[in-house]
This record gives C-alpha cells, sequence and structure tokens, in this order.
C-alpha cells in the first residue's frame, strides 16, 4: 500500500513539471521572486512563535552595453542588471497545533541597473536603484489531517502594498513597475502543502501555490504565479542531537502570466523556469537552525526579450520560542 502511494505522489509531481514547462520569467523585481522554497505542512505548535532571516542572491546572465543596445532596438526597451539581493524577515505564531499565522517583509537590493529604450531610432539608456522595501505578507497555514500517509495542509495570504514604488532612474523618470521593491497592489494567494516522512531520518514536502495579482502602481498588473515545489531531505546526524545535519535537495518550477498594462499585456514576460536546488540544514540547537541552498536553473524559455538566470544562492536562519 506504500508503495502505491508514493507512486501516485511522484505522477503528480511529474504531471505539475511538464504542464508548466514552458516558458520563464525573468523579471527582476521582488514582486516576481526567486527561487521557490518549499512550503512543508507541519505546523507550529500552539503558543510557539518563530523567527526567521534570509539572504537570496541572484546572478543574472551578463548583459554588456552593446547587447543592451542591440536588444533594445529588437524589443524597443530592455532592462538589464547584474545581481540582486533580497532580505527578509518573517516571524511565525502557532495559534493552535493545526494552525499557524505568519508575517513576512523585506529590502530589495540590485546592483548596476540600467534601462535603454527605443526613441526615435535613437537609444536612450538610464541607471537607475531600484532598492527599498518590499511589499507585506500576511499568510496562514492550516493542517487539515495528518496520520501514517503524511500531513495535509491549506496555504493562504493576502498582501499589503506597504514597499516602494516609486524609484526614478538618473532622469527622473519612474522605473517601471515590476521592477519597483514594492507592486502597489493587494494580491492574494491560496494552496496546498504535504508532508511525511518515509523513515525516522528521511523526509518529503511538496508544496502547490497560486497567487492572484490584483492593478497596482500606475496601472501595472504583475502577472498571476503558480509555484510547485518538491524537497526531499536525509538527516545524516539524527534531529535528537545538537548539531545534526542533513542534506536537502529540491525542484521549483515557477510558472508566471504575461504582465498588463492599462489592460494590455507586455509581450516581454511572462513564463516557467524550473530549478534544481541542492543544500543542506543544520540544527545548531533544538531551537535554532540555519540552512542554505544553491539553485541552478535547468530549463529557461522567454516570451520575448528576457533576461536570463545564472543561478540563485539562498541563506537563512531561523529560531523559535
Amino acid at each position: 500500500m506504500q508503495k502505491i502511494n508514493i507512486s501516485y505522489v511522484f505522477l503528480l509531481l511529474v504531471f505539475f513539471l511538464l504542464s508548466f514547462m514552458r516558458h520563464v520569467e525573468a523579471n527582476h523585481g521582488p514582486g516576481t521572486g526567486g527561487a521557490a522554497t518549499t512550503i512543508p505542512a507541519i505546523t507550529l505548535k500552539s503558543g510557539t512563535f518563530s523567527l526567521g532571516l534570509r539572504t537570496e542572491l541572484t546572478e543574472f546572465e551578463s548583459i554588456s552595453d552593446s547587447q543592451l543596445f542591440d536588444k533594445a532596438t529588437d524589443a524597443g526597451s530592455f532592462d538589464a542588471i547584474d545581481r540582486t539581493f533580497l532580505y527578509t524577515f518573517d516571524i511565525g505564531y502557532g495559534v493552535t497545533d493545526n494552525l499557524t499565522l505568519g508575517l513576512n517583509i523585506g529590502w530589495f537590493e540590485a546592483i548596476n541597473f540600467r534601462e535603454s529604450e527605443l526613441e526615435d531610432d535613437e537609444i536612450e539608456v538610464f541607471q537607475a536603484n531600484p532598492d527599498g522595501i518590499t511589499d507585506l505578507w500576511l499568510s496562514c497555514k492550516y493542517r487539515f489531517l495528518r496520520g501514517p500517509q503524511g500531513h495535509y495542509a491549506i496555504l493562504g495570504g493576502i498582501k499589503f502594498p506597504t514597499g516602494v514604488d516609486d524609484r526614478k532612474n538618473s532622469v527622473g523618470e519612474d522605473v517601471e513597475a515590476v521592477e519597483q521593491p514594492g507592486s502597489g497592489s493587494y494580491d492574494f494567494t491560496t494552496g496546498f502543502a504535504y508532508s511525511r516522512w518515509f523513515t525516522k531520518d528521511w523526509t518529503m514536502d511538496t508544496s502547490i501555490q497560486y497567487i492572484l495579482r490584483t492593478e497596482g502602481a500606475r496601472d501595472f498588473k504583475i502577472g498571476d504565479r503558480i509555484d510547485w515545489s518538491f524537497a526531499t531531505a536525509y538527516q545524516i546526524i539524527p534531529r535528537n542531537k545538537y548539531p545534526n545535519f542533513a542534506p536537502v535537495g529540491e525542484i521549483n518550477t515557477r510558472y508566471l502570466f504575461r504582465d498588463e498594462e492599462s489592460g494590455e499585456d507586455q509581450q516581454n514576460s511572462g513564463g516557467t523556469t524550473v530549478f534544481l536546488s541542492p543544500g543542506v540544514r543544520v540544527g545548531i540547537t533544538p531551537r535554532c537552525g540555519v540552512g542554505t541552498s544553491v539553485s541552478f536553473p535547468v530549463f529557461q524559455n522567454l516570451l520575448g526579450e528576457q533576461q536570463e538566470t545564472d543561478f540563485k544562492v539562498v541563506v537563512g536562519v531561523n529560531y523559535s520560542f
């Protein structure tokens, strides 16, 4: 019976992966995000708090000034960036053993951001520093079933437009809304998470989420998004010993619908990316843990002219009390 259930789970994972492998998103702002992190169905114990700090580095393909001109000539406009940093802080609280509430906010930093536009047969290039505080997410996770076959939870959340959305370029014009730290919109998310132990040391988590966007700053709507992730970990050193150690492997798949401006689709936006993300997780004490992973894109297929991603690095620390 156990083998049948495991096979069914993996068939579902393959189905989602093949369904979404069509295009890839390459917008740079935190509203469109980086590699997804698998959300487990496990909830905090009642009355327990958790604090988390996370740094995400995204390295983009190198775009020289001459390439920037060529891409602007082909597409009419093109944005390029060397890399971005996204620093996030989150706090969680166990309302009950099966209900966890969370809050997440961050700071976005862009390195060597450039905009290019084709106007009157001439290419203009502008510099900008679209850095600043991001939008605030409030989230909830409700575990509705637990048993020998695993834990099942539903996910939900709402984003408030607390982030900066008025950064300007070197000539005083607003940077495109999709590149701003904040989107200026209220967004909503719903999803599902599943976790189980195959053995006392081998675990599996998978989650899928849909983010519904609304129109934000300057009549711009970032495309809706679907995230599917799968992670597995094996405890080399058991959890009840400290420090302990577990290698982790993830598959992260993201489908981003096209952006819209004044109700019209933006051709150079939207799509799917697939990452493989090896990493490690270390339990330092019963209350404190750290983790890191490196994400490599194994599938990219852009809609229109967009900048590809080379790799991502994520480092995080979590403390519960």
